[in-house]
């Protein structure tokens, strides 16, 4: 039997979940842009450009660091049949960047939001803002439940939960998200960047059992500058 199939034209689009973190405020941040709605950095592929390179690319234009492939990960890749727009189905890739250092901002329309979690939720804040992540567990979910009138292929708080998760379940395993403490670090910052995501205060994960269950993961590599009473902080540095 013969069937009947359309084949509609598609574009596809890059989104890229930009993290950082403040040192002096030991918080973990993720880079947004105010289009009206606050959402994720975004843009088109051009000719001769794969994911990665444009990840890169349009990590540098917002920031104007030039990361390497190791701080790039790869989240999902939003499929579903209702992200059509202006006749074209619409395919994002989604992408995170650990960025090593943090960021100048090169542009006035960029904000970081800190990652908060109130209460087992995921929150992004910025003074009086707060955005919190989604409630749903997968793409076409999603759509059934958070559709919005001209804005429902903007996905950005569905994708933030997906990350945060993500980056969650791997603590323990390949926590790629240290690397945006950049080549060298505390504990106590490791512990900071932890505690958001696992929805504790950093005190509440013990120091001395933080370091013993973690020992494989990144290696001592010397001290701190001392800046106080009292020793000196070892530093860190990831073994993989």
């Amino acid at each position: 039997m013969k069937i009947n199939r359309t084949f509609i034209p598609f574009d596809v689009k890059l989104l890229n979940i930009i993290w950082c973190f403040d040192r002096k405020t030991n918080q973990v941040k993720v880079i947004l842009k105010d289009e009206g709605d606050w959402t994720l950095p975004e843009t088109y592929l051009i000719q001769d450009e794969d994911v990665l390179d444009a990840t890169i690319r349009l990590t540098h234009e917002l920031t104007g660091q030039t990361v390497s492939p190791k701080n790039i990960e790869q989240l999902e890749t939003l499929t579903d049949p209702k992200r059509v727009v202006d006749g074209k189905r619409l395919v994002t890739m989604v992408y995170m960047t650990y960025l090593p250092e943090f960021p100048n901002m090169m542009t006035s329309t960029l904000e970081l939001f800190t990652l908060e979690n109130l209460n087992s939720h995921y929150y992004f804040t910025k003074g009086e803002k707060q955005l919190a992540v989604a409630t749903v567990d997968t793409e076409a979910e999603y759509y059934q439940k958070r559709l919005r009138k001209n804005k429902f292929y903007q996905v950005n708080d569905y994708v933030l939960k997906k990350a945060c998760l993500r980056i969650r379940h791997s603590l323990d395993t390949q926590p790629d998200i240290l690397r945006i403490l950049g080549e060298a670090f505390t504990l106590r910052e490791a512990r900071s960047l932890y505690a958001p995501f696992l929805g504790v205060s950093f005190h509440e994960i013990d120091n001395s059992n933080f370091k013993k269950t973690h020992q494989r993961l990144f290696r001592e590599i010397g001290k701190a500058n001392k800046r106080g009473p009292g020793r000196p902080a070892s530093l860190y540095r990831l073994r993989f």
